[in-house]
């Protein structure tokens, strides 16, 4: 429960974070963690069916977590080493792109292969490889841990040093106990929510720190419903700049007496008795 509970909590934040950035790897992410969100559903829906439901529907339930346990790691595979050279500003490139695609190819047959044999050595060869892609995530950012210079990145592979070191005696536990890797699901997807929460937290703080998101920009069409004109609209977006009526002139190239005119028709058509009182209209407008 805790685990489905910061998960949805971190699908909140990247649905969040996926409108607010362009990344494309935001998409791939929601549609991975929101499938691992089903996942756990079904699981829990199996263990119900287990009291109630026998036979062809509990088979049926339990193929469907299987399937898609093995897409989502398959996709794992590749995502979390692209995930590593995105975080840590390196390209993603051959050979590590290839070799990380041949893997979740393995992986994927080897899940395929084990959902019919049912063997042992199978289900541990898939652990063991998913194993080696996070400790060669990990090695990665440990090597350039001192080279980020973006804070926000730093810190993110420091959580996620943190969190999969912690991983490390229930990964051994489900190695040695297989009974146990049920149970270790939800450990694995709690500690997975745990560190993308972590980064997305950041993502935002920085993007509030930075002032990443940026005031529309005023335009004539927003002015529309107050019929103003080209000229005034030029006199009305120097005015936005802090300038006088002088400086206004001899901005646009016109007689002071000319602005004069335009600032009075700008008041006459927006309603306003002063500079403020325009400038807090064409907030307003943005």
């Amino acid at each position: 429960m805790i685990s489905f509970a910061l998960g949805c909590m971190t699908l909140a934040l990247a649905i969040v974070y996926s409108m607010h950035s362009s990344h494309p790897w935001t998409k791939y992410f929601i549609v991975c963690h929101a499938s691992l969100l089903g996942c756990m559903m079904l699981l829990a829906l199996q263990l119900i069916s287990q009291l109630f439901l026998i036979g062809t529907v509990s088979l049926v339930v339990s193929y469907i977590i299987g399937a898609v346990f093995i897409a989502d790691v398959t996709f794992l595979t590749v995502f979390i080493p692209y995930f590593t050279t995105w975080v840590i500003a390196h390209p993603w490139r051959n050979p590590y792109k290839a070799l990380f695609y041949s893997l979740g190819g393995v992986y994927l047959a080897m899940g395929i292969a084990n959902a019919f044999l049912k063997l042992p050595i199978l289900a541990d060869l898939m652990l063991l490889l998913f194993v080696f892609v996070l400790g060669f995530c990990l090695i990665i950012m440990l090597k350039n841990l001192n080279s980020i210079e973006n804070k926000t990145a730093r810190a993110s592979c420091i959580s996620i040093i943190i969190v999969s070191a912690a991983m490390l005696p229930a990964i051994l536990l489900a190695m040695v106990f297989p009974s146990l890797k049920p149970l270790m699901y939800g450990i694995y997807f709690l500690s997975f929510s745990i560190t993308v929460m972590t980064f997305l937290f950041m993502e935002f703080v920085r993007i509030g720190r930075e002032g990443i998101v940026k005031e529309k920009e005023l335009k004539l069409v927003d002015l529309e419903a107050y019929h103003i004109t080209e000229r005034e609209f030029a006199v009305i977006q120097l005015i936005s700049n802090g300038l006088t009526n002088k400086e206004i002139a001899s901005q646009l190239g016109i007689s002071a007496n000319t602005v004069n005119n335009h600032v009075a028709n700008i008041f006459s058509k927006t309603k306003v008795r002063s500079r403020i009182d325009l400038l807090n209209l064409l907030k307003q407008s943005w």
